[in-house]
Parts: structure tokens; C-alpha cells; sequence
């Protein structure tokens, strides 16, 4: 749907400035623009109508900072990826708040989100997919240097402001839960959960975004 809403709006909008030759450019243009927009309004008013928005923005925060240098497994296609994160992050924004109710320290879960991510780093970071490769040696070590430094920011950063500890918690499990995609367990959970919701999709709405349409 966005992509078609895109390519729409760059086929008149490149007719009205009489430049159809950049057509197909503003269309990939307005498509990462639409679909960073919908991410944001769903990541914002879905969270606020739950009553988590601070728990799932400090699971966003702490996920995204990680996922920037290490990279991870990818849905292959834009809807898939938008309600998977979405789902996930919902799902650990309520994991967060519940468990800052019981006995298990904020602190300790941070701690051990580090050490997992630091491991990670060490192994499987930077974690590439075929549409998106790492060539560059000098880029892969530059990342994965990057990748080490965050959980070792994060770690200061939990440790030595006043944050509360239901969002200490949330951005532990952001952080574990973007190492996790880093490993080939993770690349496995995404491509199964890419293949699940492909098939639901081709389900509710047959013949559009089934797993043969996922591009």
C-alpha cells in the first residue's frame, strides 16, 4: 500500500515540476519517507492507548541504538517488519512494567543485558543480509568497535543517572532482544516469523502479501 501511495504521488508530483525522469527517485524518496512516518505514529499512539508508551520507548531506544552498528535479522517485507517489532515491542514494554513490580532488580537485568550483548558483539557482530551486505573489512571492524561501545554507554548511562526502574528493565530487554536477532538462533525466529505472518496475511487478505509476494 505504500509503496503504490508513493509511486502515485512522485508520478504527479514529478508531471507537475516536469521532471519524470527522477520519478522512480522521488518514488523510493516518499516510500522511506510514508513508511517512517506510519512506524512512528503506530510506535506512539499504540503505546499511549496501552498506558506503556515510556516502558516500549525505552525498549525502542535501547534496541534501535544497538541494531544501528550491529545490525540483525530483517522481515522481508515493510508490513511484516512494522507489525513484528510493534507486537514484540508492546509485548516487552508490559514484561518491563510487570516485572519491576516483583523482587527482580532493574540493575542486575542491565548488567546481564550487557554481558549477552557484549558476547554477541564479539561473535556475530556486525550482522548483515543479503539485501543490505557488508563489503568493506574496514566498515565490518569499524562496526563492530561501535557495537562493543554501546552496551558499555548503556551500562553507564543505567547505572549512573536516576532512571526509573521500570525503564532500566525495558531497555534491558530492548537490548537483549536486538543481541538475540544478531545470532543465527535470532536470523531463525525472524525468518519464521517472517514466513507466519506472510501466511496470515495471504489468509486474511488472499492472493496479496503472501510469503511468495515477500519482497
Amino acid at each position: 500500500m505504500i509503496h503504490e501511495l508513493a509511486r502515485k504521488i512522485a508520478a504527479w508530483l514529478s508531471k507537475e515540476l516536469e521532471q519524470e525522469e527522477r520519478a522512480a527517485v522521488m518514488a523510493y524518496g516518499l516510500e522511506l519517507l510514508l513508511g517512517a512516518v506510519v512506524k512512528l505514529v503506530c510506535f506512539v499512539t499504540i503505546p499511549l492507548l496501552l498506558g506503556i508508551f515510556p516502558q516500549v520507548a525505552a525498549v525502542v531506544l535501547a534496541s534501535v541504538a544497538f541494531r544501528l552498528a550491529a545490525g540483525g535479522a530483517h522481515c522481508t517485507a515493510y508490513y511484516r517488519c512494522l507489525i513484528g517489532s510493534l507486537v514484540t515491542f508492546t509485548c516487552l514494554g508490559f514484561l518491563a512494567r510487570w516485572l519491576s513490580e516483583t523482587d527482580i532488580l532493574a540493575q542486575g537485568m542491565a548488567l546481564a543485558a550487557v554481558l549477552f550483548a557484549v558476547i554477541v558483539a564479539l561473535i556475530w557482530a556486525p550482522a548483515d543480509t543479503p539485501a543490505k551486505p557488508i563489503t568493506r573489512e574496514g566498515h565490518r571492524r569499524a562496526l563492530k568497535t561501535i557495537s562493543l561501545m554501546v552496551p558499555l554507554c548503556y551500562i553507564a548511562v543505567t547505572w549512573f543517572l536516576p532512571l526509573r526502574g521500570d525503564l532500566v528493565t525495558a531497555s534491558a530487554l530492548g537490548l537483549a532482544f536486538q543481541s538475540f536477532t544478531v545470532t543465527p538462533a535470532g536470523y531463525r525466529f525472524v525468518e519464521w516469523l517472517d514466513v507466519f505472518l506472510g501466511r496470515l496475511h495471504s489468509i486474511l487478505i488472499p492472493g496479496k502479501g503472501g510469503v511468495k509476494n515477500a519482497a
